[in-house]
């Protein structure tokens, strides 16, 4: 009897040792699996989660490192299932484990499955991840009016998210109206101004810009303005296309290619600010007090410059022959 007693304490005061050193070994094990799995060494990397979810299957970060690794490897069904116990297992990592279990679903083409998981994710969480994840998938399977609700709202939680302003541009884009594509692409190129993806997306900034102003000659300019469904930025949608045909008159002659960008900028910065005086809502209260800031603060030029960083050589130099004006610029940013 005193030797059961006895063996019933020693259990007791040794099964948190026993816990603790559970613990120390996944954790070295996910450690392991997580450094192999940045050296690119996904086979590896899961054989450690393995080995760490034969010690606890319920090991909300094991389930959640073998599944990233799962997709990264391209076993999108394998993703899948380690997703779904991660959202079951309801820890902290329950939100990643919604992004990750949609993302493999997306990734096997069940498209409709991964919107309604975004969605269940959505009723839980205020996350920008999620609002963004959700307005890709829609916009790639078409549901445009799904993606600009979610999008909007992401930008909203997070507006240094470059690719949220992306993908708003591109919705925009395929609705047809001009400026609306223009105003989130001038702020991802602000977020983003000198990448790959940035050379490509000024590039689509400029032609907008350029869209429907055609020089027949010396002295005659056609101009064509873009129409839409959406008579708020029609104002602005002329000035686009007047301030571009502009830049061929004589006074213009001897200017630079940006020095041109910078003026059409604030000629059309300059007309929204003034609109805003009979509109509200998401654009009117979110981009459009920026830009006009910028037109009311003088920085229209730098700001185009810095945004110009992907086209070369000119915006480059400029900025580090005005380093004043450009201080001048972040601190304005920042404040």
């Amino acid at each position: 009897m005193k030797l059961s007693k006895i063996l019933l304490i020693f259990v007791i005061s040794f099964s948190p040792l026993l816990l603790s050193g559970q613990e120390q070994l996944i954790d070295s094990l996910v450690k392991e699996g997580v450094k192999l799995h940045d050296q690119g060494k996904y086979e590896e990397a899961i054989k450690a989660y393995q080995k760490a979810l034969k010690i606890e299957p319920n090991s909300s970060v094991a389930n959640f490192e073998i599944s990233m690794t799962y997709f990264y490897s391209k076993d999108y069904k394998n993703a899948e299932k380690y997703s779904k116990k991660v959202i079951k297992i309801d820890e902290k990592y329950q939100l990643q484990g919604y992004l990750g279990y949609a993302n493999a679903l997306d990734m096997q083409g069940k498209t409709k499955k991964a919107i309604r998981v975004y969605e269940e994710a959505i009723s839980k969480y205020d996350n920008y991840l999620l609002f963004y994840n959700h307005a890709l998938t829609c916009y790639n399977s078409g549901q445009y009016k799904k993606a600009y609700d979610s999008v909007t709202k992401a930008i909203l939680n997070n507006s240094s998210h470059a690719s949220s302003h992306l993908i708003l541009s591109k919705i925009m884009e395929k609705q047809g109206n001009r400026v609306k594509a223009m105003l989130p692409l001038y702020f991802f190129l602000l977020i983003e101004p000198n990448s790959k993806r940035a050379s490509v997306e000024y590039k689509n900034l400029r032609n907008f810009i350029d869209f429907g102003v055609n020089k027949v000659s010396n002295e005659k300019t056609d101009v064509e303005i873009p129409q839409n469904d959406d008579p708020d930025f029609n104002a602005a949608e002329m000035m686009i296309s007047l301030s571009k045909a502009s830049n061929s008159i004589e006074e213009n002659k001897g200017k630079t290619d940006l020095e041109l960008f910078a003026e059409n900028n604030e000629s059309l910065f300059s007309i929204l600010g003034e609109l805003k005086k009979d509109n509200t809502g998401f654009w009117w209260d979110f981009y459009v007090p920026f830009y006009n800031d910028l037109t009311n603060d003088k920085l229209v030029k730098t700001f185009s410059y810095y945004i110009s960083l992907s086209k070369g050589d000119e915006a480059v130099k400029w900025i580090d022959n005005n380093n004043e004006e450009f201080e001048r610029f972040k601190h304005w940013l920042s404040s």
